[in-house]
C-alpha cells in the first residue's frame, strides 16, 4: 500500500484490510505502531512523547511516568534516545532508531560523568542562540538535535499526554533555566501563578470562612436595632435617591432656562416704558448662567424638567407606600428575626443545597452519557477513494490496477431506518428541566418543612440537626409526588418557552419581521408565566410542609392566603430582598477582606494578593446566594406559619414567640375564618 498522508497526527494505511485507522506521526514523517514499505518499522514503538512545544515528537514504547512530575535528574528523550542524566534507577524509555535519518544533529549520548552533554534539555532552553539550540527555537525543525525532559504522562490515543503536575512542574523548571523575571511576567502568568499557589486559601476563605460569616450574619440581625437600622435605612436610601434626583433635575433646569431681561437704554425698568412710541431702546432678554448658552435646548430643558417631575412623584408614591407599609414592614423585620433564629437552631440546613448540588451532578453525567449517545446516532454509508487520486469508483479504479481505498461517511440525525432523532433530542431537553426542577422543589419542601417544625414547636430547644434528616426523610417518603407534579408544571412551561426560541431562530433566518414580534412577545408573555408559576409554587411547598396538603390543594391554599395577605406578603418581599441584598455584599466583603489581611500576614509568596481575594469573593458571593436563599425561603415559610398561627389559634395557644406575639396583640388578631376542612397541626 501506499504511505500515509504526512504530517502530525496523519492517518496510516495498515497493512492487509486497509483500515484507516488513527496513529500519530513523529517528526520524520514516521508513524508509531506502523510498518509500511519504504519508511521504518515503528511496529514496536506505538506511542508518540513530543519533545518540543509545537506537537513534534518521537515514537517510543511506552508513555514515562515520574512521580515528581519531573526528572530531578535532568533525563530526556530525543531523536538520540533516551538519556539518564543523574537519576538512578529511572526506569529506561525505549526510543525508535533515528540514525539513519538524515537532517538531524544527534546528540552524543554517552558523554561521561561532569561533561556537560549536548542533549540536556535545560541547556537547551537556555542556549537559544543557534536555530538547533533547544526546542523553544522558531522554525520548523526547532529542537530536533535536543531531548525534552523525562515528564509525568498517561497514554490518551497513542500519544503521551502531559499529566497536570507535570504541566506545572515543566512550566516552573523553565522559568527558572530562563531566568525570567517578575517584570517580564505577562498579567496572566501571575495571575495564573498566583491562583495556584493560594488555591487552599482561595477554597477555604471562599466556602469555609464565608459559611461562617454568613451564619455571624444571622445573629448579626438578631442584635437589638441592627435589623431596625438597617431595613429603614434602606427604605429611606431608596426615598433620598428618587428624591434627590428630581431635585436636582429641578434645579438644573432652573439652570438652564434662568434669565433676566432689561431695557437697552439703561433706564426703563419695564417692556411697556421701554418700548413707548418714539422710543428708540429695545427690551432685551439674556440668560444668567452659562449653562442655558452651553447648548441646551428649550426642548432639553423641559424634558429634563418631566423627568425630574416623574422621579419626585415615584419619590412620592414611594413615601404613601410605605406610611401603607409601615405595621406590615415591622411584622416583616420580626419575621426575619424568627427566620435567622431558625436557620442557627438548625445549622445542616446550609449542608442540604450541597447534597442537591451532587445529585444535580449525579443526574448530569447519566443525562449527558445519554445526550452524547442521541447525538452519535445516524447513518454510515461506505464509500471509497482510489490512490491515484484520479479514478472516481471502484470498479474503474481496480481496473487501472490501482488500489481503491474503502471508508465510511456517517450523517448524522438520522437512524438506518430513517428515524429523526430531533425527538429523541426534545425529550432529553425536557428530562433535563423536569428533573432540575425536581431537584429544586425537593429542596424548596426540606428547607420549609425544618422551618415550620421550628415554629410549631413549643420547646425550641427540641429542635436541632436532627429535625433537618427527619425533614428529609419525611419529604422523600410523603412528597415526592407533590415536588414531581410542581416541577412538571415547570417544565412544561420551560419546554414551551424552548419551542418558542427555536421558532424565533427560524423566523429570524426567514426574516421575517412580524412573526419574530409575535414570537418576542409570546416569549416575553411565557416568561411572566414561568416567574408566576414559580412564585406559586414555592408558597405551595410550604402550604404542604406545613399542612401536609397534596399540589393542587396547596397552591389553592397557598393563592388565596396570598390574596388575603397581599400587604403583608409585599411588605415581606420587599424586607427580605434589602436583607438578601445586603446579606450578600456583607458576606462578600467580609470574607474579601480577612482573606486579604490573611495572606499579608501569612508566609505566601504572591506576585499580588488581589487576584485571590478576587476568586475569593466571586466564591463567596456563590456561598452568599446558597445560603440567602435558604435565609429567603425560611422567611416565606415563617410568615405562611405565622399567618396559620393567627387564623387557627386563639391568644393562649399561638406558638408565636413574644415578639410575634406582641404584634399580634398591638394589631389585632384577625376574626377565624370559617373552615370547610381540618387544618389542626
Amino acid at each position: 500500500p501506499p504511505p500515509p498522508t504526512t504530517g502530525i497526527g496523519g492517518y496510516a494505511i495498515a497493512n492487509g484490510d486497509y483500515r484507516v485507522v488513527l496513529n500519530p506521526m513523529d517528526l520524520a514523517g514516521n508513524v508509531c505502531n506502523i510498518h509500511y514499505e519504504g519508511s521504518e518499522d515503528m511496529s514496536d514503538f506505538p506511542v508518540l512523547y513530543y519533545t518540543n512545544m509545537y506537537s513534534i515528537g518521537v515514537c517510543v514504547s511506552e508513555c514515562p511516568a515520574v512521580e515528581a512530575g519531573i526528572d530531578a535528574g535532568g533525563a530526556s528523550i530525543g531523536v538520540s534516545g533516551f538519556y539518564p542524566g543523574e537519576t538512578e534507577g529511572l526506569t529506561a524509555i525505549t526510543v525508535a532508531d533515528y540514525s539513519e535519518e538524515t537532517g538531524f544533529d544527534l546528540c552524543d549520548v554517552t558523554a561521561e560523568a561532569g561533561v556537560t552533554n549536548p542533549c540536556d534539555w535545560r541547556k537547551a532552553m537556555v542556549e537559544v542562540a543557534a536555530e538547533t539550540d533547544g526546542y523553544m527555537v522558531r522554525g520548523g525543525s526547532a529542537g530536533l538535535g535536543y531531548g525534552f525532559p523525562v515528564l509525568d504522562t498517561y497514554r490518551f490515543m497513542n500519544r503521551c499526554i502531559l499529566t497536570s503536575n507535570a504541566a506545572i512542574q515543566l512550566e516552573a523548571s523553565f522559568n527558572a533555566a530562563m531566568q525570567t523575571s517578575d517584570e517580564d511576567s505577562g498579567f496572566l502568568e501571575k495571575l495564573q501563578s498566583d491562583l495556584y499557589t493560594a488555591q487552599g486559601w482561595i477554597l477555604g476563605f471562599g466556602f469555609v470562612v464565608a459559611m461562617f460569616v454568613s451564619f455571624f450574619y444571622t445573629f448579626f440581625l438578631r442584635l437589638p436595632g441592627v435589623l431596625f437600622i438597617m431595613i429603614w435605612g434602606c427604605i429611606a436610601a431608596v426615598f433620598g435617591m428618587f428624591f434627590g434626583i428630581g431635585g436636582y433635575g429641578i434645579y438644573t433646569h432652573g439652570l438652564w432656562t434662568a434669565t433676566e431681561s432689561s431695557c437697552t437704554d439703561g433706564t426703563s425698568t419695564d417692556q411697556a416704558t421701554c418700548e413707548a412710541d418714539g422710543s428708540q431702546a429695545t427690551w432685551v432678554t439674556v440668560c444668567v448662567n452659562e449653562e442655558c448658552n452651553d447648548g441646551h435646548t428649550a426642548t432639553e430643558a423641559d424634558t429634563l424638567l418631566y423627568i425630574s417631575y416623574a422621579f419626585m412623584g415615584v419619590a412620592a408614591i414611594w413615601f404613601v407606600l410605605i406610611c401603607f407599609l409601615r405595621a406590615r414592614i415591622q411584622l416583616a423585620l420580626e419575621i426575619v428575626k424568627q427566620a435567622a433564629k431558625a436557620i442557627r437552631a438548625m445549622p445542616m440546613m446550609i449542608v442540604f443545597p450541597l447534597m442537591q448540588c451532587i445529585a444535580f451532578v449525579i443526574f448530569m453525567v447519566v443525562w449527558m452519557l445519554y445526550a452524547v449517545h442521541v447525538a452519535s446516532l445516524g447513518k454510515a454509508d461506505v464509500t471509497g477513494v482510489c490512490n491515484d487520486g484520479i479514478s472516481f469508483t471502484e470498479t474503474i479504479c481496480n481496473t487501472a490496477g490501482n488500489v481503491w481505498i474503502p471508508y465510511q461517511t456517517f450523517t448524522y440525525g438520522v437512524t438506518e431506518d430513517g428515524v429523526d432523532l430531533e425527538q429523541a433530542g426534545w425529550y432529553l431537553l425536557f428530562c433535563y428541566f423536569w428533573t432540575s426542577q425536581f431537584i429544586i422543589a425537593i429542596g424548596q419542601i426540606v428547607i420549609a418543612m425544618c422551618v415550620a417544625k421550628w415554629y410549631f414547636a413549643r420547646d425550641k430547644s427540641t429542635i436541632g440537626n436532627l429535625t433537618v434528616t427527619s425533614s428529609i426523610k419525611d419529604s422523600m417518603y410523603y412528597h415526592t409526588g407533590t415536588a414531581a407534579f410542581g416541577s412538571l408544571l415547570i417544565a412544561i412551561i420551560k419546554m414551551i418557552r424552548a419551542a418558542i426560541a427555536y421558532a424565533q431562530k427560524k423566523a429570524k433566518e426567514s426574516g421575517s419581521k412580524t412573526a419574530q414580534a409575535v414570537l418576542c412577545a409570546l416569549q416575553c408573555y411565557m416568561w411572566c408565566m414561568e416567574k408566576c408559576m414559580k412564585f406559586l409554587n414555592k408558597n405551595a411547598y410550604i402550604q404542604t410542609a406545613i399542612f401536609g396538603k397534596n399540589f393542587c390543594m396547596a397552591a389553592k391554599a397557598a393563592f388565596f392566603l396570598i390574596l388575603r395577605n397581599i400587604a403583608r406578603i409585599g411588605a415581606c418581599t420587599l424586607v427580605s430582598e434589602f436583607v438578601i441584598i445586603i446579606g450578600k455584599v456583607f458576606i462578600c466583603v467580609i470574607t474579601g477582606g480577612l482573606c486579604y489581611f490573611a495572606i499579608g500576614s501569612g508566609d505566601v509568596d504572591l506576585n499580588s494578593p488581589l487576584g485571590p481575594v478576587f476568586f475569593v469573593m466571586i466564591l463567596s458571593y456563590f456561598t452568599a446566594a446558597m445560603f440567602m436563599n435558604i435565609f429567603a425561603m425560611g422567611i416565606s415559610t415563617i410568615l405562611q406559619c405565622f399567618v396559620a398561627d393567627e387564623e387557627m389559634f386563639d391568644a393562649s395557644s399561638r406558638f408565636a414567640e413574644s415578639e410575634l406575639a406582641s404584634f399580634i396583640d398591638a394589631n389585632g388578631a384577625p376574626p377565624k375564618a370559617e373552615k370547610k376542612e381540618d387544618n389542626t397541626l
